[in-house]
């Protein structure tokens, strides 16, 4: 009886196991976007790309057959968007906030622009402001209630050099290097003020967070906060990825979706953010740059230069 209960109990994690090994997705090629791209987002059925100075509207209604429809460029580096409709908010280096209208995606039109202090490196929006992440002056805010005339109201000075900013509902989060990372409510009235503050991360360079979690890359690292508590961020574990040298990440339900450079892209299993385990990958011809997810496709700038690389389109099965 011993041992049909043993033989029972190892069939059972064999099954297990191998229901694990099944959920690991699996990709295949099935289109490009060509360059030049450094970076990548996607907003229902359209993709944005940037390609140095030049933002591109591209259409993703068949993912495996895309079309480039219009572009604008700017006359500096662009560093970071966020869409939200039919706006695209770019930090455009020293240019400062630009707001390109792409209700025609054949001609995106340059609807307002902010000059800030100095090099803006991204922008994350709570109603009719933007936070804009100056590599300077630190955290920028800007009235956007009217687009054609964006006005700074003012800012918070970082410790570090901002980096990046995302938002969640009233919550800014906002990231400085060396070290920093930092929440903002801006449902609170008065001068803006951070609820937490906090010097643990590595060098960090981008921030993605969803449902209560934040994933910082840093150091060719992910950095993992649990942010359940808003005043009270967490730290968690650090992943280390194949290469080493990750780049950046996107979220998209538990998974974190990485640029990982030289070993392309690789996917990590988040569902226990204490312990985060690695999926599954697919090694790219040339190094990623920066990565973009749906639930039936990823979206992978990849190339040697910094800005010439070309948009892979995988797609994901399961």
């Amino acid at each position: 009886m011993n041992r049909l209960a043993l033989l029972v109990g190892a069939l059972a994690a064999v099954s297990a196991s191998a229901s694990v090994v099944a959920q690991r997705p699996a990709f295949t090629i099935v289109g490009k976007i060509p360059g030049p791209a450094n970076l990548f987002e996607v907003d229902g059925a359209r993709g944005y790309m940037v390609g140095g100075k030049t933002l591109t509207v591209v259409d993703l209604s068949n993912p495996e057959a895309p079309v480039k429809l219009g572009s604008y460029a700017f006359p500096e580096k662009i560093w970071g968007i966020r869409i939200v409709g039919s706006t695209v908010y770019v930090a455009a280096d020293f240019y400062g906030l630009g707001i390109v209208e792409v209700s025609n995606p054949q001609s995106p039109a340059l609807r307002g622009s902010v000059k800030l202090a100095g090099q803006a490196k991204n922008v994350a929006l709570v109603g009719t402001t933007a936070f804009v992440a100056d590599h300077m002056s630190g955290l920028d805010i800007v009235d956007v209630t009217d687009l054609t005339k964006p006005v700074k109201r003012g800012s918070f000075f970082l410790e570090g050099y901002a980096r990046d900013v995302v938002s969640a509902g009233s919550m800014v989060y906002a990231i400085d290097a060396p070290a920093g990372l930092y929440t903002f409510d801006v449902s609170k009235q008065g001068p803006i003020e951070p609820i937490a503050s906090e010097q643990s991360a590595r060098a960090p360079a981008s921030i993605e967070v969803s449902k209560g979690l934040a994933v910082l890359v840093g150091s060719g690292l992910l950095q993992i906060y649990d942010l359940s508590k808003p005043s009270a961020p967490v730290k968690g574990p650090t992943f280390r990825t194949p290469s080493g040298r990750a780049v950046r990440a996107t979220l998209h339900g538990a998974r974190a979706y990485v640029a990982d450079a030289r070993d392309g892209l690789q996917v990590v299993d988040l569902s226990t953010p204490s312990a985060p385990a690695l999926l599954g990958g697919f090694k790219t011809p040339e190094p990623a740059r920066d990565v973009a997810a749906t639930d039936s496709h990823v979206f992978l700038v990849v190339g040697a230069g910094e800005e010439e690389g070309d948009v892979l389109i995988l797609k994901q099965t399961p």
